[in-house]
């Protein structure tokens, strides 16, 4: 027993194992082409040294391969320590540049660093399969962080490649090249073309579930867009950027751009230079009434917090649809008094919603402890506070005082401004007011609050996105960060009334948007310009087809599915005649593709259909092929019998032996300079008739 066990399992005692066999330069080419399209797609997601280094290690092993396949020699391998040191050693770097290792941006990182590293290892069949599937887990990684067409297109190369490299290594030619490789992908370009169809099918027609079986991997990330806080040059810092914060899709008419607010974080607490929100409160209602309503799709981009956005003023619950939270109102942790929806985590991929608004400006008070908490007084700023009691000895009236509030911002010098000085002073609602009168929305909004506040006035600040461009390349509307607004909520006659201070010193910003409405010196981002010429065009161009994509490819789930099939009329089958039709539909096209790869194969056996034309005319000239003679013996017989047709059939043969046989088969040009040698060294000889009798003679 003891001497049974040395021996492996399934292996007799006699049998010796099979050397692996070493890769060929094709192979080794084949892999490294492969590796390098599966790098390229992800290079932008990781480091730049992580980048650097694993399109090095790919880039060393092909020019060390070719050098020692021209000098005759194998591949100098290095020993396996000294890699298993490398791949530690970049893995300590990862973890201290990103701070953390496990997690999907260092795993990511590492993976494309290890790929790299196994390459340098690659030795056999074996060690090239294995490659290939590291380098189908590096082909995913990219679409973690975007689901976009352009993501799809450049994975399909690398889509191809794969299926060229197994080609590659399921057919090993010492002598293989650049035309094998090249043959390669072709064969996988057709096999992909003919399961086209079946996948379109498949897409379409397969049922799909209510929800996804997995989401894409949450990381660590940088929140972007506006914050739960604000102070002055925040949002005028945020303008600056043109990046997409959200798209709407209109079901019907798209709301006038002054009733275009989308609601976002509501700020209430003020320490003399900075708002910052309460910690939302549930217990929100819906608004219910006759006001115009308006409905809408938002495809809001991962921002890293946890809030809608949505026109003032909800009056449905959103229905979502993201990777992992689709439903009613299943991924929200609530609906708060502030008119907002929270997440139950922070947004770290796209979601897309549907909901309902009223288009109005005003809604009931939730409670009397919330217009005393925003009744409350902020320290400082006593030239406010003392111009603000002037003022209100003449308008006592809440809504007058405010009417002339506006009027003096309207009045007065103020200018509206991407660019506003720093305020230093400890006071910073004097400074502006009384000194520089130039500012942004959060500097408009932020001293009208204070002023309404000190008049015993109770008001908050509410921050989100204004405005809107609509693509007129998709019919869409498309909201950036330089949308972002900032704006004023007070409570008048029991309802939360929106006052836009904004808007009575530029009225512009809110019926042209930002562009429209600041000085021509400021440095507004391109795509948020009106005259942002080809390249605005290009950009809207893309982004409606990213759109697109998006809507008809990513986030194609049942609901979608049940009403393409509600369009084209197959939800009138019963589910057994659809199973039944694509069935029959799948079979048929198995059979297309099968009767053109005969067909195919039979052009493709050109030589053997004249060989043994060749060999029917020389038995019936009395010389039969014998079962055990090859070509060339059989092509010498021929010739000493019929000498004077020797060099015909010596050609016949010759070229036959090297189509069936030879390399030279492989290569299109000289197959088919092969082909007309054989048929011309056919066409040389009679018939055999007269062969017979030119034997018998």
């Amino acid at each position: 027993m003891a001497m049974a066990l040395r021996w492996p399992l399934g292996r007799s005692r006699g049998a010796t194992a099979k050397p692996a066999l070493p890769l060929t330069l094709a192979q080794v080419a084949s892999l490294g082409l492969l590796l390098a399209l599966a790098q390229v797609p992800q290079a932008p997601h990781v480091p730049l040294w992580v980048a650097c280094i694993g399109l090095a290690l790919v880039g060393v092993r092909l020019v060390l391969e070719w050098r020692a396949h021209r000098r005759g020699r194998s591949f100098p391998h290095l020993p396996a320590f000294v890699l298993a040191l490398a791949a530690v050693a970049i893995a300590f770097l990862i973890r201290k540049t990103y701070g953390y290792f496990v997690g999907r941006d260092p795993c990511v990182a590492f993976l494309f660093a290890l790929v790299g590293i196994k390459f340098l290892e690659v030795r056999t069949m074996r060690d090239g399969t294995l490659l290939v599937c590291l380098a189908i887990f590096l082909l995913v990684t990219p679409f973690f962080y975007s689901q976009s067409l352009a993501t799809a297109l450049f994975a399909l190369p690398a889509i191809v490649a794969v299926g060229a490299a197994l080609d590659a290594l399921a057919h090993r030619d010492a002598s293989a090249n650049f035309a094998t490789m090249r043959a390669s992908w072709r064969r996988t370009l057709v096999m992909l073309a003919q399961g086209l169809p079946i996948a379109a099918a498949l897409f379409v027609l397969f049922p799909r579930l209510a929800s996804p079986l997995w989401g894409l991997p949450a990381d660590r990330a940088a929140a972007t867009g506006l914050s739960d806080t604000m102070s002055p040059g925040s949002i005028s810092e945020l303008s600056l950027s043109d990046a997409i914060a959200f798209r709407v899709d209109f079901d019907g008419a798209v709301p006038p751009p002054r009733l275009r607010y989308w609601r976002g974080p509501v700020l209430s607490t003020f320490d003399g230079r900075e708002w910052r929100a309460l910690p939302p409160q549930a217990g929100g209602r819906l608004l219910q009434g006759d006001a115009p309503t308006s409905r809408y799709t938002v495809t809001l981009e991962a921002n890293d917090h946890p809030w809608l956005f949505a026109l003032d003023f909800p009056a449905t619950l959103p229905d979502i649809d993201a990777a992992g939270m689709r439903g009613r109102g299943g991924a929200l942790a609530g609906y708060s008094r502030e008119q907002q929806f929270i997440l139950r985590s922070p947004l770290t991929q796209p979601i897309r919603y549907t909901l309902e608004s009223l288009l109005v400006d005003a809604y009931p008070v939730a409670s009397p402890r919330e217009v005393a908490m925003n009744r409350r007084t902020p320290r400082g700023n006593p030239r406010t506070a003392d111009f603000v009691r002037g003022m209100r000895g003449k308008y006592p009236d809440d809504r007058r005082f405010i009417s002339a509030v506006l009027q003096w911002f309207h009045a007065e010098p103020f200018f509206y401004t991407l660019s506003p000085p720093l305020l230093d002073e400890p006071e910073p609602v004097d400074e502006f007011l009384f000194d520089t009168r130039r500012g942004f929305c959060e500097h408009y909004a932020s001293a009208f609050v204070v002023m309404l506040r000190d008049a015993g006035i109770a008001a908050r600040v509410v921050t989100g996105y204004q405005g809107g461009e609509i693509n007129p390349r998709g019919g869409y509307m498309i909201v950036r960060q330089s949308d972002a607004h900032a704006w004023a909520e007070a409570v008048i006659d029991g309802r939360w009334q929106r006052f836009d201070p904004t808007a009575a010193v530029a009225p512009s910003r809110i019926d042209r948007g930002l562009y429209g409405s600041v000085p021509a010196s400021d440095p507004v981002p391109l795509f948020a310009r009106e005259d942002g010429g080809w390249l605005k065009g290009l950009q809207l161009a893309v982004d409606a087809i990213n759109h697109q994509w998006r809507r008809h490819v990513v986030e194609f789930n049942r609901d979608r599915q049940r009403a393409l099939w509600r369009e084209w009329k197959i939800d009138a089958f019963a589910p057994w005649q659809m199973v039944v039709v694509v069935t029959m539909g799948v079979v048929a096209w198995a059979i297309v593709v099968l009767l053109a790869f005969a067909l195919r194969r039979k052009r493709r056996e050109r030589a053997i259909v004249l060989w043994e034309a060749a060999c029917r005319r020389l038995a019936r000239a009395g010389l039969p092929r014998l079962p055990y003679e090859g070509p060339l013996a059989f092509a010498e017989r021929a010739a000493r019998r019929w000498p004077q047709f020797a060099i015909a059939l010596r050609a016949i043969g010759e070229s036959f032996t090297a189509l069936r046989y030879g390399t030279a088969a492989s290569r299109e040009r000289e197959r088919n300079a092969l082909l007309a040698t054989l048929e011309r060294a056919i066409d040389a000889l009679p018939r055999a008739s007269r062969l017979r009798a030119m034997s018998q003679g």
